[in-house]
């Protein structure tokens, strides 16, 4: 017979995590027709950096 399991026994294995995830998204005019693309990216943020320097530093990645 199968064990029960709750949702709370669930969520104590998980643990935490030494990072928070943010998804950057980006709008970026393409060459000559004026359009406009969509750069998607995961960017990790470890705990305990400041959140806006380390995505001022991935923009500033992405669009080189």
């Amino acid at each position: 017979m199968a064990k029960k399991q709750t949702f709370g026994d669930k969520s104590k294995k998980t643990g935490g995590s030494d990072f928070k995830v943010a998804k950057l998204v980006l709008s970026v005019p393409t060459g000559k027709k004026m359009a406009w693309r969509f750069l998607e990216k995961n960017v990790r943020i470890p705990n305990g950096e400041n959140e806006q320097a380390i995505l001022a530093k991935a923009i500033s990645d992405t669009v080189k």
